[in-house]
């Protein structure tokens, strides 16, 4: 990963998700994120830059006060099995699906929550 994105990339995540909001006129609209599965929380490097500004912007963090109650992120780590393949989460479909329902569940809390 590039060291000029990757120390870029919470700053425009950000805007990313303001930008939609205003595109689409819905200023509450919920946004979840889902991070990159082969990373680890405390990685060094580049790709441990990304998954910290993917954590920072959840809600919960409390970093960004005008995220708390609308902005999730799923920490999908924990989720990857690997597989046979060198794409995305190894090609392993049951980790794209326990990501997709993790990130489904995720959702389903911010539109419950008042």
């Amino acid at each position: 990963y590039n060291a000029a994105h990757a120390g870029r990339y919470e700053q425009n995540l950000v805007r990313l998700i303001e930008q939609l909001r205003t595109d689409f006129d819905a200023p509450k609209a919920k946004f979840v994120c889902a991070t990159l599965g082969q990373t680890r929380k405390g990685a060094p490097g580049n790709e441990g830059k990304i998954l910290e500004a993917q954590l920072a912007v959840d809600g919960e963090t409390g970093k960004y006060e005008k995220f708390r109650g609308n902005v999730a992120t799923v920490y999908t780590n924990p989720l990857s099995q690997g597989g046979a393949s060198n794409g995305h989460y190894g090609g392993n479909a049951e980790t794209y699906m326990d990501v997709g329902d993790a990130l489904g569940r995720a959702m389903a809390r911010l539109l419950a929550a008042k």
